[in-house]
């Protein structure tokens, strides 16, 4: 039986602590890109310990609360990425503890055959002095939670990419190791390595985590938008339409205004948008 919506709402999410070392920075940089052009200056700002650069959308990883949904009663193997909005607040500091509250903010119940929409948001400060350094939204797609009523209220659409032609294209290859690297962050979903828990969920293989395209994404904009640097992006949201499959290839189409960008992602060997409704501000 689906746990209700406001049983969901209610259930006191784990407040988490973390101070991020270098080691955390360079490794996350490594498992979305950062570090393919190891001869770069600007790669190694992101991957080797002197005069440290963490990579924007570090925040995504930093004191995770965890499968804490799965203890509110939703069926965790059947719950995949929906959509995620970051707003960096300031880069992650190094060695500073930081503290991360989430409370939950909207569900939208689409019914029992077709499962429910959970949406939580999650604030990273500084224990110290509750400096913001960084707010994010994740929606989740709870595929085996549908009939649990609707409660809150839900985040706002996410803008359409341009309909003209990009004004960048992007690619790069996933490593087949990825999904394998990245867990490393945090994230030891088995979703993302066990092959028959996997199966099990309706994969034919496991797929690389949601929040690594989203991580690539970042990347992929920092690389094009940057004059000779790795641009930073402020905030970036999007959502998530097709699982990556660990070596596939991405492309990314890139529209820009000023600070303003938007962006897509595509796998072309296997017809799929991964990623869509893409919208990201320079820092």
């Amino acid at each position: 039986m689906a746990a209700s919506a406001r049983a969901i709402m209610a259930f006191p999410a784990p407040e988490v602590r973390q101070t991020v070392a270098a080691r955390d920075a360079i490794l996350y940089a490594l498992s979305v890109g950062y570090g393919m052009e190891p001869l770069d200056e600007a790669h190694l700002r992101r991957t080797q310990e002197r005069d440290l650069l963490p990579a924007p959308t570090l925040a995504n990883v930093v004191a995770h609360p965890g499968p804490w949904l799965q203890d509110a009663g939703i069926d965790w193997q059947r719950l995949v990425h929906a959509e995620h909005r970051l707003t960096i607040h300031r880069p992650i500091p190094i060695d500073t503890p930081l503290l991360s509250r989430s409370r939950m903010t909207a569900i939208v119940d689409r019914g029992p055959e077709k499962g429910m929409f959970a949406t939580f948001e999650r604030t990273i400060v500084t224990l110290a002095d509750e400096a913001p350094v960084a707010t994010i939204a994740q929606t989740n797609a709870c595929r085996g939670d549908g009939g649990c009523g609707s409660a809150g209220t839900p985040p706002g659409p996410l803008a359409s990419v341009p309909a003209r032609a990009p004004d960048a294209l992007f690619a790069i290859a996933v490593p087949q190791d990825a999904a394998l690297l990245y867990r490393l962050n945090g994230d030891l979903n088995p979703l993302h390595s066990d092959p028959a828990y996997a199966a099990r969920a309706g994969f034919p293989r496991p797929i690389l985590h949601g929040l690594c395209t989203f991580g690539y994404a970042g990347y992929a904009i920092g690389r094009t938008a940057g004059s000779g640097a790795l641009a930073d992006v402020g905030f970036i949201a999007a959502r998530f339409t097709a699982p990556v499959l660990p070596g596939d290839g991405l492309e990314f189409d890139i529209w820009r205004q000023g600070q303003e960008i938007g962006f897509r992602a595509r796998v072309p060997a296997r017809g799929v948008t991964v990623l869509d409704f893409g919208t990201a501000r320079l820092a």
